[in-house]
């Protein structure tokens, strides 16, 4: 189902790795995805995650995450998620690094199920599906 990676040199909190696997157990089943379809989730540095978006966004500038979909029956695709990018998002929005870390792989995971956000009704809906599995609105 998930398999989580990190580049050389990047860190997480020791419960992450297993709190995003439950938490992709509980966005399988809520949208009823097979559970052997495999998807990737690798964190990356800055270098990497800009190169990828010059790649194949022609956006060149640092992002906080990507998603790769693949036309696969076995395989849903790839998640990239910038780590220190997201530790910097993590501060502007009062989350912990694992809550945000949380909040961009669901985001990259409901982006490989064919949602996005490119206009304002499209992001609403994608909205409404992240917030089905995380909600860290600070009160």
């Amino acid at each position: 189902m998930l398999s989580v990676t990190t580049e050389n040199g990047i860190d997480l909190p020791k419960t992450c790795k297993r709190s995003l696997r439950s938490l992709c157990k509980k966005i399988y089943c809520g949208e009823n995805i097979d559970q052997n379809r495999a998807v990737d989730l690798i964190f990356c540095a800055e270098d990497t995650i800009k190169r990828l978006n010059r790649d194949y966004r022609k956006k060149d500038g640092v992002t906080d995450v990507l998603s790769f979909r693949f036309e696969d029956i076995d395989y849903l695709g790839e998640i990239y998620v910038c780590v220190k990018r997201a530790d910097e998002q993590r501060k502007e929005y009062g989350l912990t690094q694992e809550e945000e870390l949380q909040r961009l792989f669901v985001h990259g995971l409901i982006h490989l199920l064919g949602f996005d956000h490119e206009t304002e009704e499209e992001r609403m809906i994608m909205e409404r599906c992240e917030k089905k599995y995380i909600d860290f609105e600070k009160e």
